[in-house]
């Protein structure tokens, strides 16, 4: 049997501008630290800024940054390239429900439902076909996507998110996870500037 070569990828041209990549990287980790339930950090933040600006923040640097996975793929043999369009897809999804306000979490909790779909092959197949960064970006997509949908099931589950406690170590898993999966992206598309 034949063994798989992977292709090893550190770095991606993705064409974005330095500054582009900057206000992406910020902004999502802005959308992680919005997030934090703990405190009634999120509670806050949704009743005191509008739901665009919140979609915004929430979608804008993900979007931005899978674009440009999307163009510094192309060149590769398996660019993945319907994949990554679904995930901006989704992520757009997302945005729209996050306009609609909080009336419509349903639409939200369904788009956000679908968001293992794509992330667990997509991860799976940068695991499996690269090797450097870009294989570390899908080893960390699929422990993202994990933690993100599963963890706050668990501990829902559990009752743990009646406890501060709970709901502290929920937001340190989550953000961490969040974090590092922005980190890995960032670092696959900002060298390449190098």
């Amino acid at each position: 049997m034949k063994k798989l070569l992977k292709q090893k990828v550190n770095h991606l041209e993705s064409g974005l501008p330095g500054w582009v990549i900057i206000i992406a990287g910020a902004l999502m980790v802005l959308s992680a630290i919005s997030a934090i339930n703990t405190g009634g950090v999120y509670e806050k933040v949704s009743a005191t800024v509008p739901p665009v600006i919140m979609g915004l923040v929430n979608t804008l640097g993900m979007v931005v940054i899978y674009f440009g996975y999307i163009k510094g793929m192309k060149t590769l043999q398996k660019p993945l390239t319907a994949l990554w369009w679904i995930a901006i897809g989704l992520n757009l999804a997302g945005f729209i429900t996050t306009c609609l306000g909080p009336d419509y979490l349903g639409y939200g909790a369904a788009v956000a439902a679908l968001l293992p779909l794509v992330y667990l092959p997509l991860g799976i197949l940068l695991w499996i076909w690269y090797g450097g960064n870009l294989e570390t970006v899908g080893v960390l997509m699929i422990v993202r996507i994990l933690i993100m949908t599963l963890v706050p099931v668990v501990f829902y589950l559990l009752g743990w998110t009646e406890s501060f406690s709970g709901l502290f170590i929920e937001d340190i898993l989550t953000v961490a996870a969040e974090l590092i999966y922005v980190w890995a992206l960032l670092r696959v598309v900002w060298y390449s500037r190098a």
